[in-house]
This record gives structure tokens, sequence and C-alpha cells, in this order.
């Protein structure tokens, strides 16, 4: 009996260790056969590039990787491509339609920059070894506007020492152009408000109060990123009090709203800040013509 029970541990210790090794095939890099790809989105800055319809990718290969492919289509247009042609049929058109990645081949990565994205697009990336490829895709919303209402926008921001946020911007105001978002009626911007290429983005909320100018919908200011720099403490961000504090409440409940009236006129209380701490903050204006 003992010497059954012996052989049945050795039985059992050997089908372990099979099991064992076959989990960790292809779980260690290096160790498997298949190529794989990992895809990572980055945003870029203005004014190089535009923020609203331009991306970075980068691709990280494994080394069984031998090259890589990608191709840029609507979310529409690559639904109907998968339908027609099944996952498979897909990587091949990638490859046969796509662009070529230089600099990916074995465990490696590259970047590229994918450059006037309009509307919902998917971005694939084939990774081939021999017969075998694989697949992942990242989805970006490249944004269009409509102009609203031509402008001007008043920096009357007030810093810490009071000075004006014309000190701050170098101008007192500015013309811009009031534009909507054509697929989110709830995005405005102010455009290259702050120079070309740096806009100011804001988002309409459910939310209305009423002043002696009439009534006004609420909307929220994201921080936003500036080419004018402070001092040795970098480039000057703005955004509204909720967003600074981390706490909405200072918008929608504590009397730090901004608002757009029904002719688009704008006011806009927002804080400029840089990593320091905050230069000031007080209210803006856009002035529709």
């Amino acid at each position: 009996m003992k010497k059954y029970i012996n052989a049945l541990g050795m039985v059992l210790l050997a089908i372990v260790a099979m099991t064992s090794c076959k989990e960790e095939e292809g779980t260690t890099p290096g160790t498997d056969g298949a190529p794989a790809i990992t895809l990572y989105q980055y945003a870029v800055e203005a004014p190089e590039y535009n923020p609203d319809n331009d991306v970075r990718i980068r691709i990280a290969a494994n080394n069984q990787v031998s090259e890589a492919y990608y191709l840029t289509e609507t979310t529409a247009d690559k639904k109907a491509h998968v339908e027609a042609e099944g996952e498979t049929g897909y990587m091949t058109y990638v490859v046969e339609n796509g662009t070529k990645i230089e600099g990916i081949s074995g465990e490696s990565n590259a970047d590229i920059v994918l450059t006037n994205l309009q509307g919902e697009c998917a971005i694939t990336v084939v990774g081939v070894n021999g017969s075998n490829m694989t697949s992942q895709e990242v989805v970006f919303t490249g944004l269009a506007w409509e102009d609203v209402a031509t402008g001007t926008y008043v920096f009357g921001t007030k810093s810490v020492q009071g000075n004006p946020a014309a000190t701050i911007v170098g101008q007192s105001s500015a013309p811009t152009t009031l534009q909507v978002c054509t697929t989110d009626p709830t995005l405005y911007r102010f455009k290259d408000v702050f120079g070309e290429g740096y806009s100011l983005k804001i988002n309409l909320i459910d939310k209305t109060a009423t002043d002696s100018q009439g009534t006004y919908q609420f909307f929220r200011v994201p921080s936003t990123l500036t080419p004018y720099t402070y001092s040795s403490y970098g480039n000057i961000s703005i955004s509204d009090i909720g967003y600074w504090q981390g706490d909405d409440t200072f918008v929608t409940d504590n009397g730090y709203e901004s608002g757009m009236y029904a002719n688009h006129n704008c006011f806009i209380m927002v804080v400029y800040t840089v990593s320091a701490g905050y230069l000031g903050y007080g209210y803006d204006e856009f002035i529709a013509d």
C-alpha cells in the first residue's frame, strides 16, 4: 500500500509540475511564441499640435513582433469592416491598407502622432509574426466646432498684489469667437483666446439663475494650460474655483459660478495658478458683438 501511495504521489507531482509549466508558458516575457502589443494614449500640447484633433500613441511590442501596422478609421467604418470580414480578416486589412510603424521589431516601442482627426476614430494597431497576428485598439474623438458669436474676452481678474490679469497675460482684452462643439451641445470654447492654439473650453451644466441682466446658465471651466509663464514657476493655468479647490459646490452652491446669458455674454469666475500656488482669482468677461 505504501508503495502504491508513493507511486500515486509521484504521478500527482508530475501532473502538478506539468500543469505549472503549461500555465507559466507565455506569461513570462520572451517565453510566448505569439506576438503581443500594448497601446498607450497621450494628449499632445499646443502650439505644435492641436489637442482637440491630434493624439500621440505609444506602441510597445514583445520580442515576438517582427513588424506592426496601424490604421485609423471612424468607429462606424471599422465596425462595418469587421462585420464584413471578421476580426482576423480585419487584421489582414490593416496590414494591407495601413501604415507600417517604424522602429517596431522585436521587443521595442515607438510613438506615432495622428493629426486632424474628426469625430470618433478607432486607431487599430496590428502586430505580426509570420502568419500570427494580434491587434489592439484605442478610440479618440476629434472635436469639430461651429461659430456661435464673435466678441471680446476681457481679462478682469485681480492678482494677490492687486494687479489686473492683464499683467499676467500681457493684455487687457482679446478678440475671440465663442464656438460650440458639433458633437456635444454643452461644450463651448473661446477660440485662441490665449493665442493661436490656446483656447479656453467651458462646459454648460443643468443649473440656471437670474440677476439684473437676465437668466444665465451655469458653466464649469476645467483647468487649461496657457502659454504664459510666471517667474520661474512655469506655465500659468486657468480654471474655475471648484476645480481649484476640488469641490464642485464652490461653483454650484457658494456663489463662485460662471454664467452664460441668452445673448451669449458671459461672466467667468476663474483663478490663475502656477505650480507654487495661485496668482489671483476674480471675474473675466466675454462680451458678444
